[in-house]
């Protein structure tokens, strides 16, 4: 289990991490953009669409973990 000095480190730490995990998801999506062939069924279609909105998902989720950091430096530069 990994601990961390403050909040404030943890929350680097994940804004980091989702910014690593959409890094992932884009490489993955170009090797399977590459790798599957076109299809009349779109199965190949809906993977790339199914990964793009998990890219989605991770960007909205790291811009609110921001936020609180940002929120959170904040209030400690008013103390």
């Amino acid at each position: 289990m990994t601990t961390y000095a403050s909040e404030i480190h943890y929350l680097e730490d994940q804004v980091s991490s989702y910014v690593k995990a959409k890094k992932l998801l884009k490489e993955y999506k170009n090797k399977i953009a590459a790798e599957l062939y076109q299809d009349f069924r779109g199965d190949r279609d809906k993977v790339l669409e199914g990964i793009d909105k998990g890219i989605d998902y991770l960007e909205r989720e790291r811009k609110k973990v921001k936020l609180e950091l940002n929120d959170l430096k904040n209030q400690l530069k008013g103390l």
